[in-house]
């Protein structure tokens, strides 16, 4: 199912936002979105290998992954960029109303470079934490505790780019 005003495509096993949404409504969150019809897990996991598509000197590429997607204009978001500051590479809750960052805004930028990046994120509704792993990482490089949301669907995507998913794999447990 997708989410904003963004296209996607299938291409060579990858998941691929061929064309960026274009942010508008009242609410401010990502314009592209592919949430995946899955349970409405408590307790999730996603993971996959991503790209961005935009030229280096872009310093604000991202790419988003989604967790406890009630509606859209409810859900977490963890916002994957080139830079690092108020509005990128962090944790946001959207809530029915403009996006409100939840961790501490001292991550590092995780798309610097062309590279594909493997990124992993934990979410466990029960506790609140969502915990992102990047590249192998044994401690988490992004991290917020927040239970406005206890459950929905995962999904991934962007707030206003082009980008590629690869090796995508969801795990998740309901009550």
């Amino acid at each position: 199912e997708f989410d904003g005003s963004g296209e996607w495509t299938i291409a060579d096993g990858k998941l691929v936002i061929s064309r960026a949404g274009v942010p508008s409504g009242a609410i401010r969150r990502p314009a592209a979105l592919a949430i995946f019809r899955t349970p409405l897990f408590e307790k999730a996991t996603i993971e996959a290998d991503i790209h961005s598509l935009s030229p280096l000197d872009v310093i604000r590429r991202d790419l988003d992954f989604v967790v406890s997607y009630e509606s859209p204009t409810r859900f977490y978001y963890i916002h994957l960029a080139g830079v690092t500051d108020n509005v990128h590479n962090g944790i946001f809750l959207v809530n029915n109303a403009d996006r409100l960052r939840i961790d501490s805004g001292k991550g590092k930028p995780q798309l610097q470079d062309a590279t594909w990046h493997r990124i992993r994120v934990e979410r466990d509704g029960v506790s609140g934490r969502i915990r992102v792993y990047a590249n192998g990482s044994k401690a988490p490089v992004l991290e917020a505790v927040d239970t406005t949301i206890r459950s929905g669907r995962v999904g991934l995507g962007s707030f206003d780019d082009t980008g590629e998913f690869r090796n995508i794999v969801v795990t998740g447990s309901s009550k």
